[in-house]
């Protein structure tokens, strides 16, 4: 019976000396806060103004899990340098054992208000900084589209980074990341050399009515700290934020070229710009910023009834602009369209069927020989009706383009088959390839794109033309089906083709 008793306990054996997962996950805390070497970091020099913002930032990342849960940790600091002999009392070997750097840096006031410079960049550098002022600081997130909002949970979150703290003498403050994303709600602890800070934060629908003003502030600051009476009065940084929204509700006049008016006042060198600039003003919000530094309570009022913070009076003045998300632009319109065109898989039978539909036989020995009695340049109009060769429209079915804006686009890429040649090429393109022809050849081998005012340069512009404005990819296909019918007019007969 003895022996069987045995037995049985050893089958119910528990082996406490196994590490929970919860011990695995402050270990791996732990042995990343020694692999960042941040524990016992020095003193380092006061913060100088604005210096949080102006400095680069860097950070690193390491992974881990917890209760089948991804989380990161990452690590934020600023690259200062520091001065060769700094004269800084932090630095002061008998005030040093009793001081941490972060609530150093949280006590100065060079940092108060982020430069109006970086007032629209979130990502530089972490709102944590903008909201405590730390130059080096860890964060734990929870992996994308995880969210903590348990109070067991966070709780949990909360002893696992207090134990790993302590067991590293970790001086940089770390923080956890709760509640949904967008609400940016963190808690945080920093416990070193005897003292311990802890980092909470409130999240309200509304301001409540006593803390619109800074009096009602200041009560709920001295309550925090304990106690109404002060030694010292406390130094109050202020800013005062005016937004205009909607400032300009009006579309700007800025609009495409009109292709309809070409042949008359416009006058076809509107062909050889593309449009550029914003359809409306891209500027959404003006914002201004009056600013108080280092006030001491007992010169400023500042309550319900009356305020001594006038914006007039302020010594600083700044003012930014908020830009539209997604401004409507011209130019970035015509171009984004054009490249979409590129890429497009569509042949010109499926887009021009009925331009392509009827056949028409071969020239004649007649035709072929009345080509030598005629000039080596054509108008356009014999252009339009032989260049077809083997393809005739039918005249009941016109194209995407009609033809009173199709011919001032085709006299714009051969302006030597217009009688009044209002649109010629530069000069010096012929010419340059002319003289010297060998080392230009050479030069041109390796060349990726096309002079300014060249047949290629005006092409990509007349298409952007077509696909914006006169009917997207059909018009473009269209414009191209007559382009390359003139080619090959030209080539048969060879006619120079000029630009």
């Amino acid at each position: 019976m003895l022996n069987e008793d045995i037995e049985e306990q050893d089958g119910y054996h528990y082996d406490f000396t196994t590490a929970s997962e919860w011990e695995i996950f402050i270990a791996r805390l732990e042995e990343i806060i020694h692999e960042w070497k941040v524990t016992h970091v020095p003193l380092k020099s006061n913060l100088k103004h604005c210096q949080l913002f102006t400095s680069s930032w860097e950070n690193q990342q390491e992974s881990l899990s917890f209760a089948d849960v991804d989380f990161t940790l990452t690590r934020y600091y600023a690259k200062i340098e520091e001065e060769e002999e700094p004269t800084n009392s932090l630095l002061d070997n008998d005030s040093e054992a009793a001081k941490l750097q972060p609530l150093e840096d949280m006590m100065s006031m060079e940092n108060d208000f982020i430069p109006i410079v970086f007032e629209g960049n979130r990502s530089h550098p972490h709102l944590l900084t903008r909201w405590y002022g730390l130059r080096d600081f860890i964060v734990l997130t929870p992996a994308q589209g995880v969210v903590v909002t348990s109070e067991s949970k966070i709780k949990i979150l909360l002893s696992s980074v207090c134990i790993a703290v302590n067991n590293t003498n970790c001086s940089v403050p770390v923080f956890i990341q709760v509640l949904e994303p967008w609400q940016n709600f963190f808690f945080g602890i920093c416990e070193a050399k005897g003292v311990r800070a802890e980092y909470e934060m409130v999240h309200l629908r509304r301001v409540p009515p006593h803390c619109k003003h800074l009096t009602g502030l200041l009560n709920v600051f001295k309550s925090k700290v304990g106690t109404t009476k002060l030694a010292e009065s406390v130094a109050v940084s202020a800013r005062l934020c005016y937004v205009l929204r909607d400032w300009t509700s009006f579309a700007w006049m800025q609009e495409p070229p009109d292709l309809e008016f070409l042949m008359g006042e416009v006058g076809v060198g509107e062909l050889g710009t593309l449009p550029f600039g914003a359809t409306f003003d891209p500027v959404s919000e003006l914002v201004l910023y009056a600013s108080w530094y280092g006030l001491r309570e007992s010169v400023v009022v500042d309550s319900e009834s009356y305020s001594d913070l006038d914006p007039s009076q302020a010594p600083e003045w700044s003012v930014a602009i908020k830009m539209a998300d997604k401004p409507v632009c011209l130019l970035s319109e015509y171009l984004s369209e054009f490249m979409h065109l590129c890429s497009s898989n569509r042949s010109m039978a499926d887009l021009l069927g009925d331009l392509l539909q009827h056949q028409q036989p071969g020239p004649t020995l007649t035709s072929s020989l009345n080509v030598l009695t005629e000039s080596r340049v054509p108008t356009i109009s014999k252009v339009l009706g032989q260049a077809k060769g083997t393809f005739v429209r039918d005249k009941t079915r016109e194209g995407p383009i009609s033809d009173d804006l199709l011919m001032p686009l085709l006299y714009f890429l051969f302006p030597d088959a217009d009688e009044n040649v209002r649109s010629p090429y530069p000069e010096y393109l012929t010419n340059f390839l002319i003289k010297d022809s060998k080392p230009n050849q050479e030069m041109f081998a390796g060349m990726k794109t096309a002079p300014v005012d060249s047949l290629v340069w005006r092409l990509a512009v007349v298409m952007s033309h077509a696909t914006h404005t006169l009917g997207g990819v059909k018009a473009a296909a269209h414009l191209w089906f007559e382009f390359c019918q003139e080619l090959r007019f030209r080539w048969e007969r060879a006619i120079p083709i000029p630009g």
